[in-house]
């Protein structure tokens, strides 16, 4: 395990936890760690901007074995550093919030694993297998993309009902009573066929209601003065789309 934060943690948690001896290098933390020249794997966890250090100490230190990579990291990363060392390395992202970090890697939601090659993803999906949780073995820039798009699909959810707090706020309405019966979870993945913005890509939307609706809902932003950011982006993405 190279880096011993929260996710670090967690990881060697986990591993401990499955039957698996740990070994931590963590100059930061763990003044006295070393890195141990013949492991199995090699889990990369420390913050971004380090990434590639610890990946080039590997590499010198002849550190032997899978190099698999748990910390966010721009897209494109993995397989740039690839080509870069022409070494073997998967993207396997975390999922977790800090404060229940042993909870959630013992329980985890999913696991995606990106894969350098199969037989590498092989070793992973072994290794994950015993947690009894869907696995999604993809590339190692979806798995990227993945990480980044789960945690800005909710920044975005956030800002959105951070947004339509203040227009109910004005306009009277109960926003407690809109969160439940408007209940993202159910109105994108659940009710009227669920699976709204995944069922089809690179398409507009369309039909009589939702183009109406949103319309609809930017005016009421607009008549209690307020800027209704998310709303507007939503109709120009859907503009550029339609006229592609």
């Amino acid at each position: 395990m190279v880096g011993f934060g929260v996710v670090g943690k967690a990881q060697a948690y986990l591993l401990r936890r499955l039957g698996h001896e740990v070994f931590v290098y963590d100059p930061y933390v763990l003044p006295d760690s070393r890195l141990e020249r013949l492991v199995d794997l090699t889990f990369i966890c420390t913050p971004e901007a380090s990434v590639e250090e610890a990946l080039k100490t590997l590499i010198s230190e002849e550190v032997q074995g899978l190099y698999v990579i748990k910390s966010t990291t721009p897209v494109g990363t993995t397989e740039g550093l690839m080509r870069k060392y022409g070494v073997h390395i998967c993207h396997n992202p975390e999922f977790l919030r800090e404060a229940f970090a042993f909870e959630d890697v013992m329980n985890p939601s999913r696991v995606v694993i990106g894969e350098c090659c199969s037989e590498h993803g092989n070793i992973l999906a072994e290794l994950y297998g015993k947690l009894g949780k869907t696995i999604y073995r993809t590339d190692p820039t979806t798995s990227e993309v993945v990480k980044l798009v789960s945690n800005s699909l909710r920044a975005v959810n956030i800002s959105f009902w951070n947004e339509l707090a203040t227009l109910c706020e004005r306009v009277g309405a109960d926003i407690r009573v809109v969160a439940e019966a408007a209940d993202p979870s159910k109105v994108l993945g659940e009710w009227e066929g669920g699976k709204w913005g995944t069922r089809f890509f690179k398409k507009p939307y369309g039909g009589k209601c939702l183009p109406k609706d949103i319309k609809i809902l930017i005016r009421a932003f607009r008549l209690c003065n307020l800027n209704p950011k998310i709303l507007e982006a939503s109709e120009e993405i859907n503009e550029l789309i339609c006229h592609a």
